[in-house]
């Protein structure tokens, strides 16, 4: 009992540094991201559509840091939250799958703030672009999701299901708020661009919901 007592802190304090590198790394990229971009893109694009941005490159950095704990198990076993290289190899195939679904997203998404579109006329990416990539992603998502039905575990099942479920609440609940007080003209202007940062930002934190609750954070 002592043992395990003793083991938390040191569980946490891993997760912790986890988090910290990943904060790091994340801030890099997008201060690389905001010079490139520019002020004046950032200007024309707004509030909702550099929160879309961000969220698309959130996506993309952990398809990032996934892919190389893939490409490099020792060192990537030390970044991201498993025991040991060993488990990164065994879990390589249903790994690889997550880093290929979130790189896919994360550049729907970007490209889809970046688009040309009404009060935008500075976007980069063509409209069509955009949403043709967005289509195609969503296509091959119900496809894959169809074909590997049967290769997830219970446990990788049961996890979905509950990812699914809080992100739904917290979508649920942030948006009602929000669109109300928008109804009720408190300011607080929801757009459909808002909708869609907001769905896709809960999906990831509905998943992270789902894995802390299972104690599968300090693993």
């Amino acid at each position: 009992m002592n043992s395990m007592t003793e083991d938390k802190p040191a569980k946490w304090k891993r997760t912790g540094m986890q988090m910290l590198v990943g904060a790091l790394v994340g801030g890099g990229v997008m201060a690389a991201v905001l010079a490139v971009a520019g002020s004046d893109l950032l200007d024309a694009m707004g509030p909702s559509r550099v929160a879309l941005g961000a969220v698309g490159l959130v996506y993309a950095m952990m398809a990032a840091l996934v892919g190389f704990g893939l490409a490099a198990p020792r060192a990537g076993a030390k970044l991201l939250n498993v025991a040991d290289a060993e488990e990164l190899r065994e879990e390589r195939r249903g790994m690889m799958r997550s880093t290929v679904t979130m790189a896919a997203l994360g550049v729907a998404l970007v490209l889809l703030a970046l688009a040309r579109g009404p009060g935008f006329a500075a976007g980069v990416v063509p409209a069509g672009v955009a949403m043709g990539v967005l289509l195609i992603v969503f296509v091959a998502g119900v496809v894959a999701s169809w074909r590997w039905r049967n290769d997830f575990d219970e446990l990788n099942h049961q996890l979905g299901l509950e990812g699914c479920f809080w992100a739904f609440c917290l979508s649920w609940v942030l948006l009602t708020l929000w669109g109300a007080a928008d109804f009720l003209g408190w300011g607080a202007v929801l757009t459909p661009i808002d909708v869609v940062t907001t769905l896709s930002a809960m999906m990831l934190l509905g998943a992270f919901v789902a894995i802390g609750r299972r104690g599968m954070m300090t693993r």
